[in-house]
């Protein structure tokens, strides 16, 4: 087939013009349609009223929590006094040396120690004093030996004098003789009691039994007058010095129980005295507290005291009825014939024995959430469970 006889683009050209543009015509009558489909929907739409919502019923919402009640009651409570202080000795025995210039030989305990009464404390040298109570006993000796040779003769001129045989003034010298070398025999013997006494206090010993806080002297010093050798706590006995309010002190008495803790541990205690006197500075008054034996308590140590007076009515709500609201004891209380707490801030005093005693803020006989009261808020519905 020959070139001449295949059309050329010219031709092609002008053939496919008339089929486009029927096509183009055709596609944007849909167009058309279309968007005339639109807005005859649109304008449907718009006139047409929306549908009403779909009533629902009015519901109240569930209770927030199940929850325990339990009333305001008045019992005797002993609302607890809160005191701090040292733990010191009950009473402080200072041991100390009375004669001077004495070497220290022997220092047989240390501090921690139980020493018995009369137990040995310290020993000083006793040479000198061993010989000037030597000397002194000798001039006893030798007094006694002087007035029973003068006795005798007195006695002889006595017999004389009966007779005549002795003159009178010869016999009053004899009787004072007499008289005189008594008067010597007692003042020996008084030296002799002193150097006795001298040569004793070489050896230190304890006056009562007690716990030797601390020795204070070593072997080798020379002791002085008043020299402390070693100061103990008699008989090991304890005390805690509670400081107390003033306003506080008039409910205590000795005898009283008290409640010690220091740290974890908690001692049960005895008030035994309270001190007449309140501190000008800081309004405080001293209890003395006396710890059982085997408290595991030592001297300087910082313990807080319970003391607990005679019981009094009071109101009382369990512990756990009392909440805290912006730092605040409160407490969540259900009326009667509802079933919505109220949030009522009150006053508390004291605790013991999971209860708490309310002065302020509550009336007996009203009915307190008293589990579950940390998870509620002001007015919301609880469901009250039933003993069973």
């Amino acid at each position: 087939m020959s070139d001449d006889s295949f059309p050329g683009p010219a031709v092609l050209a002008l053939a496919r013009g008339p089929a486009l543009r029927r096509r183009r015509v055709g596609w944007l009558a849909g167009v058309a349609v279309l968007l005339a489909l639109a807005g005859w929907l649109a304008s449907h739409q718009l006139a047409s009223p929306p549908a009403p919502p779909a009533v629902v019923p009015a519901q109240e919402p569930p209770a927030a929590l199940t929850v325990r009640l339990a009333a305001a009651t008045e019992r005797l409570f002993a609302r607890p006094i809160i005191g701090d202080g040292s733990v010191v000795a009950w009473q402080d025995m200072s041991i100390g040396i009375e004669v001077a210039g004495l070497r220290v030989v022997e220092v047989p305990i240390e501090e921690g120690d139980r020493v018995a009464q009369g137990q040995l404390l310290a020993r000083l040298d006793d040479a000198l004093p061993a010989s000037q109570a030597a000397q002194a006993e000798a001039a006893v000796t030798e007094a006694e030996a002087v007035l029973t040779l003068a006795q005798a003769d007195l006695r002889r001129s006595t017999e004389l004098a009966r007779s005549e045989s002795v003159a009178r003034q010869t016999l009053e010298q004899r009787q004072s003789m007499v008289r005189q070398l008594e008067a010597k025999l007692l003042a020996s013997r008084a030296r002799r009691d002193e150097a006795t006494a001298r040569l004793a206090q070489t050896r230190i010993l304890a006056p009562d039994a007690g716990i030797v806080a601390r020795r204070s002297i070593l072997p080798g010093a020379v002791a002085q007058p008043g020299q402390e050798v070693a100061r103990l706590i008699r008989d090991g006995r304890l005390e805690l010095d509670a400081r107390v309010p003033e306003l506080d002190l008039a409910a205590v008495r000795p005898g009283q129980p008290v409640r010690v803790r220091h740290g974890a541990t908690e001692i049960e205690a005895r008030v035994r005295a309270v001190a007449p006197i309140i501190a000008n500075d800081n309004r405080l008054g001293i209890v003395h507290i006396a710890l059982p034996a085997g408290s595991g308590l030592q001297l300087g140590m910082f313990a807080q005291a319970e003391i607990f007076p005679a019981a009094t009515a009071a109101l009382t709500v369990p512990q756990e009825a009392v909440v805290y609201r912006e730092g605040r004891p409160a407490v969540f209380v259900l009326p009667d014939s509802t079933a919505r707490v109220a949030l009522r801030a009150v006053r508390t005093g004291g605790r013991r024995d999971g209860v708490v005693e309310v002065t302020e803020g509550l009336a007996a006989g009203e009915r307190v959430v008293a589990g579950g009261a940390g998870f509620l808020s002001d007015g919301d519905r609880v469901h009250v469970a039933r003993d069973r």
